[in-house]
This record gives C-alpha cells, sequence and structure tokens, in this order.
C-alpha cells in the first residue's frame, strides 16, 4: 500500500527549505511536467513568489494548472506543476524524499 504525501500547497516557499539543488533536479522536475501530470484543473495559478507577476502583466508570469506525482519508497509524492519553477527561481529544495524519487533511474521508467 502506497502514501500520497502532499506538501507545496500547505505552506508558502518563502517559509520553507531553500538551498542548492542536487544536479539533475530542475531537468528531471520539468520533464516530470510532461509525463507525470495529475490533477488537472479547470483553470490555472501563478506563481505567488514572482516580481513579474507584482508588476507586469501576467501573462509574463509562470503559471501552472494540475500536479506532478512521483513514486519513491512506497510513498506518491504530489507536488505543484510549478515545482520545477519554485526550485530554479527560488531556490526551493523539496523534502529529501520527493528529491530521491525524482532523481532515481526508476523515476522515467
Amino acid at each position: 500500500m502506497s502514501r500520497c504525501r502532499t506538501w507545496a500547497g500547505s505552506a508558502p516557499v518563502r517559509s520553507t527549505q531553500k538551498g542548492a539543488q542536487p544536479s539533475g533536479l530542475v531537468d528531471a522536475l520539468q520533464r516530470m511536467t510532461q509525463t507525470h501530470r495529475a490533477q488537472q484543473t479547470r483553470g490555472y495559478h501563478f506563481c505567488p513568489w514572482c516580481v513579474s507577476r507584482l508588476l507586469g502583466p501576467r501573462g509574463d508570469s509562470p503559471r501552472g494548472g494540475s500536479e506532478i506525482r512521483v513514486m519513491g519508497n512506497g510513498v506518491a509524492y504530489a507536488a505543484p506543476e510549478l515545482v520545477a519553477h519554485y526550485v530554479e527561481a527560488h531556490s526551493y529544495l523539496p523534502p529529501a524524499g520527493f528529491v530521491h524519487a525524482v532523481l532515481s533511474p526508476d523515476a522515467f521508467s
């Protein structure tokens, strides 16, 4: 039996762990936005931390409308589609279990 774990929607990225991401994490997450999508919504949300959202037209802001899901150690991790953007642009460091699952050789099999 697997468990599902989600975290990014429950706490602002600003208050979570930040740091240097492991090599390949952003590329893997960007790929997963195409291959591991789930829970597509009828609309989308903008990155709440981008300056372009606050100062510029909304069309320039990153936006997402689904989740990505990845299995690791019997846990189904769910993250917003924008998690790759959060990591790359805002130095967000997801939980270690999620990072391990994303970088696992089995992640794309």
